[in-house]
């Protein structure tokens, strides 16, 4: 008797825990489908928001050798050898060099002063033309133009080569790195912000087309500009 109802009692307990459990999983079954859409919308939110907060700035570059041609207005102010109005190094021996022994020569002053003296007083003059045209003495759009002119010659196929897309997107970075530091110190210019915003929307247009035309030439520039595609492709927001 005993044993009938110790079995009749499990007969009933596993009823009631299979009844529990289809029970449970039937709720479950009805609340999966919007527990997982949840959880789906939670997870593409979560990567938009990642994606969004490792995405690389589209204005400033990451230092390359390219930069390291370049100056800034410290390090041009710093420098005693470049100078102003795209002066070659032909040009600066001409000037600096040949100039002062031929004018010597054509003067006759090497006879009456000696030649030594006369070159002297010749030199004297030469270094005041250094000064006048020195890039440590120019200003902030001097050095912007010396900057381009840089980055003409780095990315230029050939010589006189300006109309190249590495070339004008080497160009415009110059311009947007120049343009961004003169807006950290003034933030209220909002006309060159606009300005900034086209600029960086120019090169990404500029880049578009290089993409299109060599996907080798256009990876090598985006490298030496110390750019990512991902802040260059796409919707750009500043």
């Amino acid at each position: 008797m005993l044993c009938r109802a110790q079995a009749a009692w499990r007969t009933s307990t596993q009823v009631v825990s299979k009844c529990s459990f289809h029970s449970s999983a039937a709720q479950f079954a009805k609340k999966h489908p919007k527990q997982i859409k949840k959880e789906n919308l939670a997870k593409r939110a979560a990567k938009a928001a990642e994606f969004e907060r490792t995405k690389p700035s589209p204005i400033v570059s990451q230092h390359t050798p390219f930069f390291e041609t370049l100056h800034t207005p410290a390090s041009a102010y710093a420098s005693s050898e470049d100078t102003q109005h795209f002066l070659t190094k032909a040009d600066r021996d001409f000037l600096f060099e040949q100039t002062p022994r031929d004018t010597v020569e054509a003067s006759n002053l090497g006879a009456v002063e000696g030649v030594d003296e006369a070159l002297k007083h010749e030199q004297g003059k030469v270094e005041v033309m250094k000064k006048l045209v020195g890039l440590q003495n120019g200003n902030a759009k001097a050095v912007q133009l010396w900057n381009i002119q840089r980055t003409i010659d780095w990315f230029q196929k050939q010589p006189g080569d300006t109309g190249s897309p590495e070339v004008q997107a080497g160009i415009l970075t110059v311009r947007i790195h120049n343009l961004y530091s003169h807006l950290q110190q003034h933030r209220k210019d909002k006309h060159n912000y606009k300005q900034l915003r086209s600029m960086v929307h120019k090169r990404a247009k500029i880049l578009k087309y290089l993409k299109s035309k060599d996907l080798e030439r256009y990876n090598t520039c985006l490298s030496q500009l110390g750019l990512q595609p991902r802040a260059v492709e796409g919707e750009i927001t500043l």
